[in-house]
C-alpha cells in the first residue's frame, strides 16, 4: 500500500497530473462511526501509535480522508483507557493528526433492554453521569465530538442540551423511545440517528416505533451501513426516501476485520469472525455483530442498487457528513488543507486510485 508524504508541488508532478485525466476527482469521504479498521482494534487496549497509523492507511486507501475512531460501552476504566490510548496516538502521528477529527463515544448511556443494546454489554449501561463524561472527556484530549445515546435514559435530555452547548454532536441509537421522547431530544438539539435501522429489537409496533419516529423527524440526520446485511437494499431505500438526499450519511461501523483478511479480530472483550463476506460474527452464537465494510464499497453499494451518480453518492459518504462536523466544535480538527479523492470507473464500479488527507496522499 503506497503512502507518500506530499512536497510542496508533488501533487503538481507531471506523472501523477497525467493519470488524473482518466480519474473523477470529488471530496474525500468522511466515517462518522469506524470502531477498528485494517486488522487493528479501537476498543482493544494498549493501542500504540504504529497500529493506528496503519489503520489510517488503510482507511485512506478507501478513500475516506477524515473519520472519527468510536469507542463502545465499557466499564468507565476500560473506556477511560481506550480513549488515552486513542488520544496519545492521534498526538505521536502526523497522519492521524490530519485524518482524525475528533472521536465518537456510542454509549455508555444506551438502552439495555434485549435487543436494542445490540453487541453493547448491557452490565456497562446505565442512567446518564456527568462527571463520568468529564472524565472521559479529559482522558481524550477533549476532543470526543460525537456522543450516542439513547434519550429515555434517566438525565439523557438535560444531558443533550449540555453537550449541544459545547459544541458536541448528540446522536440518537440503540434506543427504544417513543416519539414523543425523540421529539424532546430533538427539540434538546440532537442532530443525528446512528445506524438508523440496527440496534433495535425485531418486534416492534408496525408503525408505532424508534425506527419511524426518527425518519419522520426532519430536523435528524441518519447515518446507515449499506452493506446489504445490517439492512437489506429494499429496506434501505425506503429509509433513504424518508430522510432525503441532504440528510443521508453513509458510515461502515466498521470493526478490525475492515480492509483485512478473513479471520478472527476483536471489538473490546469479544471475538469476531470474518469470513468471505463484509461482515463478522460471534463465532459462538453465528450471528453478525459488526460490519466488515469499506466506505468506498458503500458508495459502489448504492450506485449499484438505486441507479445513483457518483456525485450523489459520494455526498452521503463525504459532503454531508463533512457538513454536520462543520457545524460542530470538530470544525478546529478539520486539516485546512485539501481533502480529495481520485475514482476511475472499472468493469464493476467506480475505485479509488488516490486518495489525498492533507500533505498524505495514497496511490493505488
Amino acid at each position: 500500500m503506497p503512502l507518500i508524504k506530499l512536497k510542496s508541488k508533488a501533487i503538481n508532478d507531471s506523472s501523477f497530473l497525467h493519470k488524473t485525466k482518466e480519474w473523477v476527482k470529488t471530496t474525500g469521504l468522511l466515517d462518522l462511526q469506524v470502531n477498528g479498521f485494517g486488522g487493528v482494534d479501537f476498543n482493544t487496549q494498549g493501542l500504540s501509535p504504529e497500529s493506528f497509523e496503519h489503520a489510517l492507511e488503510a482507511m485512506l486507501a478507501s478513500g475516506v480522508t477524515t473519520c472519527l475512531p468510536t469507542i463502545i460501552t465499557g466499564s468507565e476504566s476500560h473506556l477511560l483507557n481506550c480513549l488515552t490510548d486513542l488520544e496519545n496516538a492521534r498526538n505521536s502521528s502526523a497522519l492521524a493528526k490530519t485524518m482524525v477529527a475528533g472521536f465518537h463515544l456510542e454509549g455508555p448511556f444506551l438502552s439495555a433492554l434485549p435487543g436494542y443494546s445490540g453487541c453493547h454489554p448491557i452490565q456497562a449501561m446505565g442512567a446518564v453521569n456527568p462527571e463520568m463524561f468529564l472524565r472521559l472527556q479529559e482522558a481524550a484530549g477533549g476532543n470526543i465530538n460525537l456522543v450516542t445515546l439513547a434519550p429515555e435514559v434517566e438525565g439523557a435530555l438535560k444531558f443533550i442540551e449540555k453537550l449541544v452547548s459545547e459544541g458536541i454532536i448528540v446522536a440518537l441509537g440503540h434506543t427504544a423511545a417513543d416519539a414523543e421522547i425523540i421529539r424532546q431530544a430533538v427539540d434538546s438539539g440532537a442532530l443525528l440517528s446512528t445506524h438508523l435501522g440496527n440496534g433495535t429489537t425485531s418486534e416492534l409496533h408496525k408503525n408505532d416505533n424508534p425506527i419511524m419516529a426518527q425518519l419522520g423527524e426532519d430536523q435528524l440526520s441518519a447515518s446507515f451501513i449499506a452493506d446489504g446485511y445490517h439492512l437489506s437494499p429494499e429496506i434501505l431505500k425506503v429509509y433513504l426516501r424518508a430522510k432525503c438526499s441532504e440528510r443521508v450519511i453513509l458510515i461502515t461501523d466498521a470493526t478490525a476485520g475492515a480492509a483485512a483478511a478473513p479471520g478472527r479480530y476483536r471489538l473490546g472483550d469479544l471475538e469476531l469472525l470474518l469470513e468471505s463476506e463484509p461482515v463478522i460474527y460471534d463465532p459462538k452464537t453465528s450471528r453478525p455483530v459488526g460490519s466488515a465494510v469499506t466506505l468506498d464499497q458503500c458508495v459502489r453499494n448504492v450506485m449499484r442498487w438505486y441507479d445513483i451518480s457518483l456525485e450523489e453518492a459520494v455526498s452521503w459518504a463525504g459532503e454531508n457528513p463533512q457538513k454536520l462536523l462543520l457545524a460542530s466544535k470538530a470544525k478546529t480538527l478539520f486539516a485546512e488543507s485539501e481533502q480529495a479523492v481520485w475514482w476511475k470507473e472499472e468493469k464493476d464500479g467506480w475505485k479509488v486510485k488516490a486518495a489525498q488527507s492533507g500533505k498524505f496522499l495514497f496511490t493505488a
